[in-house]
């Protein structure tokens, strides 16, 4: 006798992570986002790590960016937008520049979608404009919504923060100084004998946009956490005379274990 076993083969379908999440859309206005960062930081809309921060938070639905991009500085900024999402509304007025315009349009796209999609539960604003509080009040009091605020550190309405269900505040500290630590290492490894102005000058002269503001602050952080120390070693300068500037010297190993540095 001959018997014969057929194996029924089960593929289990890929399980969407996704789908366990809040639904969510956003709205961004751009032009708080880029001129607000630059202003107040020299730096730059970091959209990739913004979205990947949304996505593990959020089954996110849609993503509009808002801007007048008649503007050559926002204009440069559309395909960087375009990998992350291409719905991109241009706000510029045929007729030339009106006042607040792109939050007019802002504001009519957010009740629209309010009015038309139940299934979402949670409205993101990225905006510091405090003409925004009465929607996202509408948004949380009416409608029974989450209404999360991005903002710009600096140039972020406290009454907005009032209205919503939470706030993000950026930049983060890891954004402000992380090119600075970074720049401050490699200074401390190619100095014989590191001096702060110095350490300063070398942040100004190699990243772009920088400040002396920050960078002396990134130093002040390093020297809190015990990674950075100030020690006026004896001898003589080029000129002859005895040095009286500080040296500095770092604790490679807590700089590491703080997290200013990652592992190489």
């Amino acid at each position: 006798m001959v018997i014969s076993l057929f194996y029924k083969k089960v593929v289990e379908e890929p399980i969407d992570s996704r789908a366990s999440l809040p639904k969510a859309v956003a709205f961004v206005d751009y032009e708080h986002w880029y001129i607000s960062l630059k202003q107040n930081y020299s730096m730059q809309p970091n959209i990739k790590d913004w979205f990947e921060d949304l996505n593990r938070h959020y089954n996110l639905v849609d993503v509009m960016f808002f801007a007048d991009f008649s503007h050559k500085s926002l204009a440069d900024e559309i395909g960087r937008i375009r990998l992350y999402s291409n719905k991109i509304i241009d706000t510029r007025s045929p007729s030339g520049v009106v006042k607040d315009f792109t939050d007019f349009i802002i504001l009519d796209n957010i009740y629209q979608r309010a009015l038309s999609s139940s299934d979402i539960g949670v409205f993101i604003l990225f905006s510091g404009d405090g003409h925004f509080g009465s929607v996202t009040s509408f948004l949380k009091n009416f409608y029974h919504k989450d209404v999360v605020i991005y903002g710009i550190n600096g140039s972020f309405s406290k009454s907005l923060q009032e209205t919503a269900s939470k706030v993000v505040v950026l930049p983060t500290d890891n954004e402000i100084h992380g090119a600075y630590y970074a720049k401050l290492f490699d200074y401390l490894r190619e100095s014989q004998r590191p001096v702060i102005p110095e350490a300063v000058d070398y942040c100004i002269k190699h990243l772009k946009g920088a400040n002396k503001k920050i960078a002396t602050e990134s130093i002040n952080n390093l020297k809190a956490a015990g990674c950075l120390t100030e020690a006026v070693i004896p001898g003589k300068n080029s000129r002859g005379k005895p040095n009286k500037q500080p040296v500095l010297f770092i604790d490679w190993e807590k700089a590491k274990l703080s997290g200013f540095m990652p592992e190489q």
